[in-house]
């Protein structure tokens, strides 16, 4: 599914009876295959592999057995060779972020023209290598719910910014800095025989200067860091040098770099094919040689030279005007002549050319035969490459987080086990880096025990979203392992964070923009637990408002009652804060973006909005101010503000004919205590909204 629910194509194909059984034999013979009975530490570890796979639920081993068959119509079944990196999905490990919650909080592309300045991605994104940026992303987008795993990626953090471990770590950036080829992506060429010659000698020599950087590394303990995520990537990297230097040892430098393929191999390396087809190009070539006299004996010419012209060799060049030219036997070929020259062949120079031809398509045959089993062979080691690269990576990785973690006002998460965000000074991390003026930072106190759900109201422009976001990102970041933009952080482990912003309808499934809103968040009650995080802006505005204020009201309490998800909810819809009564418990709390109102000269209204949150609620949205700064014609303000002056006169008008009525039929005595305690209601209602 995409962001926009499209289903896409499904095969279906029906299950036979005897499938468990024809699977579990398919699967045994694929890896039984691996195994070559010879009794060596390779055969012991394929035997473990065998039982390891044999062990799978029955459902995963149809699966699997149907991935083997498809892939190798294609002949790629190899790749599941690689047992080591299957992934259990039985339980989930990373916080859930679905792709509104993705294009809402701008994590990995801005929402303005869709490049990554702006994101997340970006805030966070310092490192050096294309391998390490790849691996960065996945973190961004799968933020870990271990607290073990969380606390590892902080304290590495922290004391990769210590100034006790300032020479070892830039030793690991001076080494990051060195890498400029995409190790993974070529490991993956590697593996699959699609690697070129320069590349695969690129490959070796950065891989053996990452091998040799820390060679004298022998085990974590050398390292000299107290976190295992460090010491243990860094001890990681000298376990590779004797393969790399194996490896390297076999291939010529000069030939390698210029693509040469029938040098390639040093002399001692190359393959019996090779030697044979090379040792008879060069008996050809002496042939060639000892042809030389008897072609002179021929034209009666004591000294005869071979030439080449346009890539045409062992050609005899006669000048027109001489004796020779007539001595020529007719068996001889013109090949190319001038008005000065004429050049031709031997029938003993063409025969033995195309004898050389023939050592050379099979020389050429040899040696991509000889460079493909040397991919072979090192694509056997491809598991200890890739988590030496992927160790690289996670120090790149690691030190893009240090960096972050000394820029000012960013601090160590604390984590928790219960539900939790108590945050202290939050800031915006990507509108705080892009913004030249200060960030307002703003409190967050959110507790399934306590308050669990804010409503957000003030005018427009005034940073509601804003700050829904800060509070959704800090939590993402912190459990991503990041320092977060706070004073202070008590974060506790969210299972998913819901948004529902925005504004757009999804013609090509004939959805309206409220259809597609409202099949948004029914998404998200049917997904939301009671450790996530829900956001929802504005609900209810794209239809009459009283729909809307009855769905939002609806939807926030069932969120807060039912679901008991950590919730901001914005809205301009003000006779929500009411809702604040029917929760004793403060479960629920009203709270506005400050802003502060002066006379301008003519009249109007000048709004300062201040960003900051506040108790209470924001009784007004002041959207002409924003018509104002939106430079609407002065014509249509003043119509505006006309009309607007009406509707709330006609609405007091309305409402105090309510209370009037109602204080008259209490004072009359004409209800029972249970009715006037409703007008009661009603009265205090109304004068609030007042």
């Amino acid at each position: 599914m995409n962001v926009f629910g499209d289903a896409v194509r499904l095969e279906r194909v029906p299950k036979k009876k005897t499938a468990a059984a024809e699977a579990h034999s398919h699967v045994s013979g694929f890896y039984a295959g691996k195994m070559k009975a010879t009794g060596t530490e390779e055969d012991v570890q394929a035997a473990k592999l065998l039982q390891n796979v044999l062990e799978l639920p029955e459902h995963v081993t149809v699966c699997l057995s149907a991935m083997i068959a498809h892939m190798t119509d294609y002949g790629l079944e190899h790749v599941f060779d690689l047992t080591k990196y299957f992934q259990p999905f039985s339980a989930r490990s990373h916080m859930h972020l679905n792709g509104n919650t993705l294009v809402s909080l701008e994590i990995y592309q801005n929402q303005t023209d869709h490049s990554a300045k702006g994101s997340l991605l970006w805030t966070l994104d310092r490192t050096q290598t294309r391998f390490g940026q790849r691996l960065l992303r996945r973190w961004v987008g799968r933020p870990l719910l271990d607290r073990v795993r969380l606390e590892e990626r902080t304290d590495a953090i922290e004391e990769l910014t210590s100034s006790a471990h300032t020479v070892p770590v830039e030793r690991v950036r001076r080494l990051l800095g060195k890498i400029k080829s995409d190790l993974e992506k070529s490991l993956i060429r590697i593996y699959y025989g699609k690697c070129t010659r320069p590349e695969l000698l690129t490959v070796l020599q950065t891989m053996q200067t990452i091998a040799m950087e820390f060679a004298e590394v022998k085990s974590p303990a050398d390292t000299g860091f107290e976190s295992t995520l460090v010491s243990e990537a860094i001890a990681s990297l000298p376990t590779i040098q004797e393969d790399v230097n194996r490896f390297l040892d076999k291939i010529n430098l000069h030939a390698a770099r210029n693509d040469d393929k029938y040098a390639f191999f040093r002399e001692e390396e190359e393959t019996e094919e090779i030697s044979d087809e090379k040792l008879g190009i060069a008996s050809i070539e002496h042939e060639l040689k000892e042809h030389l006299p008897v072609a002179g004996e021929r034209l009666q010419r004591k000294q005869v030279e071979y030439t080449t012209v346009s890539g045409i060799e062992y050609l005899i060049e006669i000048e027109n005007n001489s004796l020779a030219i007539r001595r020529v036997p007719a068996s001889w070929v013109k090949v190319s002549g001038t008005k000065r020259v004429s050049r031709f062949h031997t029938p003993e120079v063409i025969q033995l050319i195309r004898q050389r031809d023939q050592h050379k398509e099979a020389l050429a045959a040899a040696c991509d035969k000889a460079f493909k089993a040397l991919l072979a062979d090192i694509a056997t080691q491809y598991q200890s490459f890739r988590d030496c690269v992927q160790s690289l990576a996670t120090l790149d990785c690691l030190l893009s987080l240090a960096a972050i973690a000394q820029q000012p006002g960013y601090v160590k998460p604390e984590y928790s086990d219960r539900t939790c965000l108590y945050v202290e000074q939050g800031r915006h991390p990507m509108v705080e880096r892009l913004l030249t003026d200060t960030y307002v930072p703003n409190d967050t106190n959110l507790d399934p025990e306590a308050t669990r759900a804010l409503l957000v109201t003030g005018p427009n422009m005034g940073g509601k979203s804003s700050y829904v976001r800060q509070v959704a990102l800090i939590a993402i970041m912190g459990q991503i392992g990041s320092y977060v933009p706070a004073a202070s952080a008590k974060l506790g482990l969210l299972d998913a964070v819901f948004t529902r912003m925005g504004a757009f309808d999804n013609m090509l499934a004939g959805e309206s923009t409220f259809m597609v809103e409202l099949s948004e968040t029914a998404d998200i009650l049917k997904q939301a637990t009671p450790r996530s995080l829900v956001i929802l802006d504005e609900l209810g505005r794209g239809t009459s408002t009283h729909d809307g204020v009855a769905i939002a009201q609806a939807v926030l309490d069932y969120m807060v009652r039912s679901i008991r998800s950590l919730t901001l909810f914005i809205t301009h819809y003000q006779h929500l804060s009411r809702m604040v009564r029917s929760f004793p418990d403060k479960a629920l709390r009203n709270v506005h973006m400050r802003f502060t109102e002066s006379e301008e000269k003519d009249g109007e209204k000048e709004i300062t909005f201040l960003y900051e949150v506040a108790e209470g609620v924001a009784h007004r949205s002041y959207g002409l101010n924003v018509a104002r700064l939106a430079k609407l014609p002065p014509s249509v303000l003043d119509l505006a503000r006309t009309k607007s002056a009406e509707l709330e006169e006609s609405i007091k008008r309305k409402r105090l004919a309510a209370i009037v009525g109602a204080v008259g039929r209490v004072v009359e005595g004409k209800d029972d205590v249970a009715e006037e305690e409703k007008l009661l209601d009603r009265l205090l209602a109304s004068t609030e909204q007042l």
